[in-house]
């Protein structure tokens, strides 16, 4: 892969963060998306540290995954209706009443079904803040080569989000007790979302019926998105049985601490490489990078895999986690790749509902790789979590090579 020099600004990020209108929006977005990594731990804490059980607990907290996997692709179809002033103000007041509501029930100890059906609602309605914002972003950059610097800045952004999220909970929690991550939450999303709103030069022009009254097609319609859909879903599928077989792997050494550092390594192995992708101006075709890094994701998972089934105790815990950092460099070059080929397969009329499947497919995709990793985990200990993690990799391999043809920019 080969990239020309750029010209303008030495820093890629900053060239795009200079196109009018681009870095209030995206400071805003950061704001808004805040709650996104509250949200799961806070429920899960809130519950926890009331007295009841930790199986309603986990619960409550997958239910606000499970909600918005369900409820986020309708809202971002709804998007590419209404516009996102329409659709966001409302979404963002309900969900912030329904955080205060699952607050006020876990306080005065309401039925655990009554938590979770909340729970599922708050997740419903979580604003997608980051699937606007990428659709904002191909609005100013249609067309434009930087448009793939600029969403590479929006998954260095989830990254540093999904990092800073847990800690606000923690900061929450130690300040205002159990309820204050919600609070704090739903309070950040209408704050934020107010300030993303206001930004009006940047919004996308909303996409009502035809002339003849139907409505547009949605997103799956489009071949192109359900090659990326089938990949993200596999890929998400990857990072849970890895999570899982590093936790096992962790306590198998005695030293279970050690999970959350070799995870965060993890992390910052996506994360450096993702800041290096975006910053280079790719002359390669985008599908054929897809399929690169998808085969250098599954590569990776291979050597972790290795890795932790051909050494045992600590020196297996520190082998896994010198493979992980350099298996999570092909991490966010798979999403960065994925997300910049939504503006090529799919019409202008369902690019949010498109941002919006990629977004809550890769998360369920993990729900379901870290349930099963932990049946598998249970049997076979950590080797055969990270064995599956391999299995999950190479389909996502596989997808994108077999669907280049259907990732072609549509005439």
């Amino acid at each position: 892969m080969t990239a020309p020099g750029r010209t303008g600004s030495t820093n890629p990020y900053l060239d795009v963060l200079r196109v009018p209108g681009a870095a209030a929006f995206c400071a805003a977005a950061t704001l808004a998306r805040l709650p996104m990594a509250m949200i799961s731990l806070g429920a899960l804490l809130l519950v926890s540290t009331s007295g009841r059980s930790f199986t309603l607990a986990g619960l409550v907290s997958g239910a606000t995954a499970l909600g918005q996997a369900a409820g986020s692709p309708p809202l971002g179809r709804l998007v590419d209706r209404l516009g996102q002033t329409r659709v966001l103000g409302p979404q963002a007041l309900v969900n912030a009443t329904l955080l205060g509501t699952l607050v006020v029930a876990t306080r005065v100890g309401a039925a655990g079904s009554v938590l979770v059906a909340v729970a599922a609602l708050v997740g419903a309605t979580a604003p997608q803040v980051g699937a606007l914002a990428r659709a904002r972003w191909g609005r100013l950059l249609d067309g434009d080569p930087r448009l793939e610097t600029a969403l590479a800045l929006e998954a260095v952004i989830e990254e540093g989000i999904f990092v800073t999220g847990p800690l606000l909970v923690a900061g929450c929690v130690a300040l205002l007790g159990p309820p204050g991550a919600l609070l704090a939450a739903a309070g950040t999303t209408v704050v934020g979302s107010a300030l993303f709103l206001a930004q009006r030069s940047t919004e996308p022009a909303p996409h009502p019926p035809r002339a003849d009254g139907a409505a547009h097609p949605s997103a799956l319609r489009s071949p192109g998105l359900v090659v990326l859909v089938a990949a993200f879903t596999a890929m998400g599928a990857c990072f849970g049985f890895v999570e899982v077989g590093v936790v096992a792997l962790a306590d198998d050494a005695g030293r279970p601490g050690a999970a959350g550092l070799v995870l965060g390594l993890w992390t910052l192995g996506s994360l450096v490489s993702g800041v290096v992708y975006g910053a280079r101006a790719w002359t390669t075709a985008p599908a054929r990078r897809l399929a690169l890094s998808a085969v250098a994701l599954a590569a990776g998972a291979l050597a972790v895999a290795v890795a932790g089934a051909t050494t045992s105790g600590t020196t297996a815990l520190v082998a896994v986690t010198a493979a992980l950092v350099v298996a999570g460099a092909a991490n966010a070059p798979t999403i960065i790749t994925g997300n910049a080929l939504v503006p090529d397969v799919v019409p202008a009329t369902a690019t949010t509902e498109a941002y919006t499947w990629l977004n809550v497919t890769i998360f369920a995709g993990a729900a379901v790789g870290a349930a099963a990793g932990g049946a598998v985990a249970d049997r076979s200990g950590a080797a055969g979590s990270l064995a599956w993690a391999t299995v999950a990799a190479a389909l996502t391999a596989v997808v994108a090579v077999v669907g280049r043809g259907r990732l072609v920019r549509r005439t």
